[in-house]
């Protein structure tokens, strides 16, 4: 299923990249200024852009492989993945950001966004096994990258680096820890993995720590990023701010879990 989604919005990809190659004689990004030959217009090419990557980050609906993958994968697996591969598709998205106008995409992709992030979090609410609550979380964290590409502005770039940064510390750290539980319940059932705190009071902290970092709680600098984040989004619409304050209710919800 991954070399599927791969190949058929890889393929379409590489030809926007050699057609401009044939036209510059470089694949340097300062040469991205100008549109492809057989006039792919700049909507076309925004839209082609974003599917490459949006499967790399990736957006819930455009995949159903990765809690599955998750939760099959061992830690270390969990961990490269998570931390390293997943932020490939949200670098390329930020690379192009100079040749594609991602508020064109606002019109009919914002809405879809919106119910796909309440469904995640939901997931994320009801979910029993420990780690595919933290592979939904991250999946549930990592998708309001789209929003802020959207917003198009110079903070909601920023908000989306900083997301990048911190969801590859979060994310990783969660995984490992979930490994830890696992070796010491040799279960991920969260209702039969109690007591930690009397077995092991620094993991209790860690996990404590670790879910609160997620949560962008203060002290913790992820605060800064849900602030710019809030900021970020009115750009979208003033109308959404309560639904993206529910969102941020039932990521409390979860993480409290």
């Amino acid at each position: 299923m991954l070399l599927l989604y791969t190949s058929v919005f890889t393929f379409p990809f590489l030809y926007f990249l050699f057609s401009h190659f044939l036209l510059n004689k470089t694949f340097s990004f300062s040469y991205f200024s100008y549109l492809p030959p057989l006039s792919l217009d700049m909507s076309l090419t925004t839209l082609l852009v974003f599917l490459t990557f949006a499967v790399k980050l990736p957006i819930y609906g455009l995949h159903f492989w990765l809690p599955i993958a998750h939760v099959e994968a061992p830690t270390f697996g969990s961990i490269i993945l998570a931390g390293v591969l997943l932020k490939l598709g949200g670098v390329g998205l930020l690379r192009f950001t100079s040749i594609c106008d991602y508020a064109d995409l606002s019109s009919f992709t914002l809405s879809y966004f919106i119910i796909i992030t309440f469904f995640v979090t939901l997931i994320c609410c009801f979910q029993s096994d420990f780690k595919r609550l933290v592979a939904y979380s991250s999946v549930s964290h990592i998708i309001t990258v789209p929003f802020l590409l959207l917003s198009n502005s110079s903070l909601s770039l920023k908000s989306t680096m900083l997301i990048m940064l911190f969801h590859g510390l979060s994310s990783p750290a969660l995984f490992i820890l979930v490994g830890v539980a696992y070796s010491i319940f040799q279960t991920r059932q969260l209702i039969s993995s109690r007591g930690i705190l009397v077995l092991n009071p620094l993991l209790s902290l860690m996990l404590v720590l670790a879910f609160f970092f997620t949560l962008s709680a203060p002290p913790f600098p992820s605060f800064i990023r849900e602030v710019l984040f809030m900021l970020s989004r009115l750009h979208l619409s003033k109308a959404l701010i309560g639904l993206f304050l529910a969102y941020a209710f039932l990521s409390l919800v979860y993480n409290l879990n």
